[in-house]
């Protein structure tokens, strides 16, 4: 399935990225999702399941999780799945919030 890096919209200047991935253990080598795994506390990275009441095409979102000093955790859209981040073994990542 394909991934696509996400930046926000303020960003610019930044080359697109996209990525055909079977599992998990391809996803976490890519080399800009590897580099999360640097931030303190990081917890991985997780899919959000489309909402399909809205848009049944629309991608899951590739989220990278971050424990916070206080416990609470921060998380951050990163990409787009274009298929179901559950078919790659990753776990949703409303469990935390």
């Amino acid at each position: 399935m394909k991934i696509k890096r996400r930046f926000p919209n303020y960003f610019t200047g930044f080359e697109e990225t996209e990525h055909e991935v079977n599992s998990k253990e391809e996803l976490l080598a890519i080399s800009w999702i590897k580099d999360y795994s640097k931030i303190k506390n990081h917890m991985g990275v997780y899919y959000s399941p489309k909402d399909s009441r809205f848009e049944a095409d629309a991608p899951d979102y590739l989220m990278s999780l971050t424990r916070r000093e206080d416990g609470s955790v921060c998380f951050f859209v990163v990409g787009y799945i274009f298929g179901d981040g559950a078919d790659l073994g990753l776990e949703d990542y409303t469990k935390f919030l």
